[in-house]
């Protein structure tokens, strides 16, 4: 089959600024240049129109209900609703339906699918079995896994997960031979090394100068383990070589105001920035203008922040959680800690910032990294191989 049509499945989609969401773009794109009739069926946000041609992705907007804070700590908002959906799902004519979330889906879906489309089912997994996050998100998450998403997993003809830890911790065993890890892409020609007076801007916009500036970019849940990375910062002002250390998160969500309340609390508040609603065009130049990227995450499947930071070519120390290793080898191209321990997140941030040449080696081990294997064009290349897998 040369030409495939392929309907892929998400609750949200652009303009929402999720990873799983960049992914679907940046994946759809590239298969409909090579060809390939890509449709994406969506929930119908706020102020977006029902349908619309996207880089040659053929948009659907279901109507649906928006929700920003649910009381289900293991579902992460934002969530939606779309009561439309199985009638849309009837109306596409689809060789391969590709759902890219375990949590939208509902039995009447799952039936639409299997049973009346009779087509190809896809499912990837962007987003691991919650575990060690804490026992209400644990245990919730679990039991959803256990009685549903499992019937989806065994429903499906093929699956993809986002790392190789996703897979062992939220398939079971039985179902891993028909799965592939793909890992996420970047950009690279958005994201790359650039001179640092390109970025001069994004100090001057939170007035910063010379400073040593570390940049933070993860949703403001409980699973970016926030607290930790704040605890290591103060930790790192305590030094008097880095007492006038700045940092910027990028970032929304519902802990927000906790975590503002919590830099205060530390007495770091005039030297954290929390920043939302950043262009897209002017994104990159954050990584470019840090002199080095931290992510705590406790839990992470494998985030694209991770990549755009690699590719950028910029330092980074990150706790080492789930997928994280496979995308960052320690000591080549980021440095890795053990996870929750907000010591030695400072310590090693600290090494970096003092050791020029360590710095220098880990970005460019970074960029080399990104260049040579983490595209959005090998991504891509790994769905057509699995979609084709499937006739």
């Amino acid at each position: 089959m040369e030409t495939l049509r392929v309907c892929m499945l998400d609750p949200l989609f652009i303009p929402y600024p999720g990873g799983a969401e960049k992914v679907v773009y940046e994946i759809g794109k590239r298969l409909a240049k090579k060809g390939h009739e890509i449709t994406v069926l969506t929930s119908r946000l706020p102020k977006t129109a029902p349908t619309e041609e996207m880089d040659g992705i053929h948009v659907i907007r279901s109507p649906s209900l928006y929700f920003e804070k649910l009381p289900f700590s293991f579902l992460p908002p934002p969530f939606t609703l779309a009561p439309k959906l199985n009638f849309d799902i009837l109306s596409q004519d689809a060789d391969i339906f590709h759902m890219h979330n375990r949590f939208w889906y509902y039995p009447g879906t799952l039936f639409t699918l299997k049973i009346l489309k009779r087509k190809k089912l896809m499912l990837t997994l962007h987003n691991a079995r919650a575990t060690g996050i804490d026992w209400a998100t644990d245990t919730g998450g679990t039991i959803y896994d256990v009685l549903w998403a499992t019937r989806i997993m065994e429903n499906c003809d093929r699956m993809t997960a986002v790392s190789d830890w996703t897979k062992r911790i939220t398939v079971p065993e039985r179902l891993w031979p028909k799965v592939d890890v793909v890992l996420n892409g970047v950009d690279t020609d958005r994201f790359k090394p650039r001179p640092k007076k390109e970025s001069e801007f994004v100090r001057k916009k939170f007035g910063i100068g010379s400073e040593e500036l570390l940049v933070t970019n993860a949703r403001m849940v409980k699973q970016k383990g926030y607290g930790y990375l704040l605890e290591s910062f103060a930790r790192l002002k305590r030094d008097p070589k880095h007492k006038d250390a700045k940092m910027i998160a990028i970032g929304r969500g519902p802990l927000k105001e906790w975590i503002i309340g919590k830099a205060n609390e530390l007495g770091i508040s005039d030297s954290f920035f929390p920043t939302t609603g950043i262009p897209e065009a002017e994104l990159p130049h954050y990584y470019n203008a840090a002199d080095v990227f931290l992510l705590s995450s406790i839990w992470e499947p494998c985030a694209v922040v991770l990549f755009e930071a690699v590719a950028s070519g910029c330092p980074i120390v990150a706790f080492g959680a789930g997928g994280t290793p496979e995308v960052i080898e320690h000591g080549k191209s980021g440095v890795i800690v053990p996870s929750r321990d907000s010591a030695a997140l400072a310590q090693k941030t600290k090494e970096v910032l003092e050791d020029k040449k360590l710095a220098s080696t880990l970005a460019k081990g970074a960029r080399d990294r990104a260049a040579s294997s983490l595209t959005w064009d090998v991504a891509s290349d790994k769905f057509e191989k699995a979609y084709k897998s499937l006739f």
